[in-house]
């Protein structure tokens, strides 16, 4: 297979500057949505934060805190499970952090497009929607809005990856490296 594009998010100094810009954009569009939606009603104001176990914003923030820690690590299992699910019972998925990032990987694993776009995509569609759902059915829409903005700002690589592999259209396979992906193209013939 013929190599298009190295994503290398821990030596790529200005994928690094794109991965905080894309980061901070999601941040800001997730705090001008929730704000909007605050204002036009359809989210409770800080006054939840008084419900929340009785305590305030004392008890609030520090619920808020423990989730958005809480999802990281959960963010890479779940990335695993797809590496697993996708790539076949022998896949290993080996855990670590580098460069103020979790990660879980399967370095040499090749998967089709499609399938490595679904590992990639995955942990930010089921967990910010798990929490945005979980707090809205406990009583705390704006706890779970929170938590899933701050959660979608922090998967940035993941879909700036996702983006650049479905951009290309000679894509057809993608390979998992140390430090990041590789977007590959199918001998043709």
């Amino acid at each position: 297979m013929r190599t298009l594009l190295d994503i290398d998010f821990l030596v790529d100094g200005a994928l690094r500057g794109r991965l905080a810009a894309w980061s901070a954009a999601l941040l800001a569009g997730g705090a001008a949505s929730i704000a909007l939606l605050v204002a036009l009603g359809a989210l409770p104001g800080v006054t939840e934060a008084d419900a929340l176990l009785g305590g305030g914003v004392a008890a609030w923030l520090p619920a808020l805190v423990v989730v958005s820690l809480a999802a990281l690590p959960v963010h890479e299992l779940i990335h695993g499970a797809l590496f697993r699910l996708m790539g076949g019972p022998g896949v290993r998925v080996s855990y670590g952090h580098a460069a103020g990032m979790l990660y879980a990987g399967c370095p040499g694993l090749v998967l089709a497009r499609g399938h490595f776009v679904a590992v990639l995509l995955g942990p930010a569609a089921v967990l910010s929607a798990v929490l945005l759902a979980v707090p809205c059915a406990l009583g705390f829409p704006l706890l779970g809005a929170i938590a899933a903005a701050l959660h979608l700002s922090s998967c940035a690589g993941d879909l700036l990856a996702a983006a650049l592999a479905l951009r290309e259209p000679a894509c057809t396979h993608v390979r998992d490296t140390e430090h990041g992906v590789r977007l590959l193209a199918a001998p043709r013939g």
